[in-house]
C-alpha cells in the first residue's frame, strides 16, 4: 500500500475474504464528515519523535500481526522495516516482506493510534499476500530495494534494518507512488489493519483519525471506475463497516472469498 496523502501503498485483483458491502448511504455520511473536518493536522516531527512513535508502534503491533499472519496462512509473516526520509504521508508494502514507512506518516499523525494504523495496513497487504499477486510490484520492490533507506539513526533506533546508503526522499517517493493495488486488496488491507489493531488493544476510534487526514489530502470524494485506490470517504465507510464486524465477533478473520 502506498498511503500517499490519499492513498496507502497496494495492489492487484482480488481480496482473499469477504469484505462488508457499503451502502449509497454509508458513503455520503463518509463525504460529508470529510467535507466539514477541520485542518489537516501537521507538526514537524524531530528525528528522536519519529524514532520514539515508529519504535512503540511497531512494537504494539508485531506479535498479534504475525499471529493473524500465520492464521491466514498465505501471505509473508516475516516484515523487514525499512525507513524514508521522505516528508509526504505514505508508505508502502513491497516483495520479500519489505515495509517502507515515510517519516511523513509521523508528521502528519494526530496520535501513535494513526500511525499504528499505516503500519497494520501495510502488514495486511503482506499478509494477504496482495505483494506477490503482481509481477510488476515485485519488479518495482527489486529496483528499490538497492535505493532504500538506510538512514542509520532513524532505522537502527527503530529496530529496522540499515544500509549504508541513505533514501532519496524525492526520487523513492515517485516510484512507491507507481504501485498499486487493486480497490478490493485496499479494501481487505483496512480490513486486516482493524483486526490486528483489535487484537494489538489499539483504540479503533482514534486510529481512523488517520483515514480522515487521507482523505481531506487526496480531495477525491468519489471513487472512479479506472482507481486504484478507494476514495477517502470509501475508505471511511468501509472501515467503520470493517471495525463493526470485527467488534462483533471479537476479532475473529472474516471468510474466504
Amino acid at each position: 500500500m502506498a498511503l500517499s496523502g490519499a492513498c496507502l501503498v497496494c495492489g492487484c485483483s482480488g481480496a482473499v475474504h469477504r469484505l462488508p458491502q457499503l451502502s449509497g448511504a454509508d458513503v455520503s455520511l463518509a463525504q460529508s464528515e470529510v467535507q466539514a473536518a477541520g485542518p489537516v493536522p501537521w507538526q514537524d516531527a524531530s528525528d528522536e519523535e519519529v524514532v520514539a512513535v515508529l519504535r512503540s508502534a511497531t512494537k504494539r503491533l508485531y506479535r498479534p500481526a504475525g499471529q493473524v499472519c500465520r492464521e491466514m496462512a498465505v501471505g509473508v509473516c516475516d516484515w523487514n522495516f525499512r525507513l524514508s526520509r521522505d516528508r509526504s504521508m505514505n508508505a508502502a508494502s513491497l516483495s520479500n516482506g519489505m515495509i517502507v514507512l515515510n517519516r511523513g506518516v509521523v508528521d502528519y499523525a494526530a496520535n501513535e493510534e494513526e500511525v499504528c494504523l499505516v503500519i497494520a495496513h501495510e502488514m495486511g497487504h503482506q499478509a494477504a499476500d496482495h505483494v506477490a499477486a503482481r509481477r510488476h510490484n515485485q519488479a518495482i520492490g527489486a529496483l528499490l530495494g538497492n535505493a532504500l533507506l538506510g538512514d542509520g539513526l532513524l532505522s537502527a533506533a527503530i529496530g529496522l534494518a540499515t544500509s549504508s546508503s541513505t533514501l532519496d526522499g524525492a526520487s523513492v517517493g515517485a516510484r512507491i507512488g507507481a504501485i498499486s493495488f487493486s480497490k478490493e486488496q485496499e479494501r481487505e488491507a483496512d480490513y486486516l489493519a482493524g483486526l490486528i489493531l483489535y487484537r494489538s488493544g489499539v483504540d479503533l476510534d482514534k486510529a481512523r483519525g488517520m483515514l480522515v487526514t487521507m482523505a481531506r489530502l487526496s480531495r477525491r470524494m468519489r471513487t472512479e471506475l479506472l482507481d486504484t485506490h478507494p476514495a477517502g470517504p470509501e475508505r471511511i465507510a468501509g472501515w467503520d463497516r470493517a471495525v463493526a464486524e470485527i467488534r462483533a465477533s471479537n476479532g475473529r478473520l472474516p471468510p474466504r472469498a
